[in-house]
């Protein structure tokens, strides 16, 4: 529940810089989004509308450069969720990097349509502490959860496959390499082994 209708300065998301009301609310253990950005992704999960108070007085940041559409959307359209899991990155905790590191890979093997998502976060899971941090990508060069809903504080509302599309873009010029070596590494192998 947003807190205080009086115009309150607006907070940004931890993870994805979306600016947002005060607001009181759950947020998840090791992900690091906002109790108002953790609303936004519960919505759209459970299928019930967003608060729309939290729209209303929320902003989405300006992507730079310019958006356009996923050449790979249909097989984006299932992991936008990877997508926030690593857009809000979380902490230097084991938890919060091993979770970055599953969905990387899963939104990898998805755009490069070589293993299923389900497949990935099952086996890849059973490897712990192998992963090390990887530094986000500055705040503004992919989409966030907010570009989602429509109505004031965004440019444009898109699709969830660009969403996902758009973070895997974002991180991928940045950890090409050490993505591409993760995913031969284990989840590669590890099919040629079962």
């Amino acid at each position: 529940m947003i807190l205080g209708k009086v115009s309150s300065p607006l907070i940004p998301c931890p993870g994805c810089g979306v600016l947002f009301p005060p607001y009181d609310g759950p947020i998840h253990r090791y992900v690091g989004a906002s109790a108002a950005c953790w609303a936004l992704i519960c919505s759209l999960t459970s299928g019930s509308p967003p608060d729309p108070e939290l729209l209303m007085q929320s902003s989405a940041p300006r992507v730079t450069p310019a958006f356009r559409p996923h050449k790979d959307a249909q097989f984006l359209e299932q992991v936008w969720g990877d997508a926030y899991g690593v857009q809000h990155h979380g902490d230097d905790s084991p938890q919060a990097i091993q979770s970055v590191a599953i969905h990387l890979l899963t939104l990898h093997g998805a755009i490069t349509r070589r293993t299923d998502g389900m497949w990935i976060r099952r086996r890849a899971l059973r490897t712990r502490g192998v992963f090390h941090k990887l530094a986000p990508p500055p705040r503004g060069r992919s989409l966030t959860i907010r570009h989602l809903f429509p109505s004031e504080g965004t440019d444009a509302v898109v699709a969830r496959s660009d969403y996902a599309g758009s973070v895997y873009d974002a991180w991928m010029a940045l950890h090409r390499t050490t993505v591409e070596s993760w995913y031969e590494r284990y989840v590669v192998a590890e099919k040629k082994n079962r």
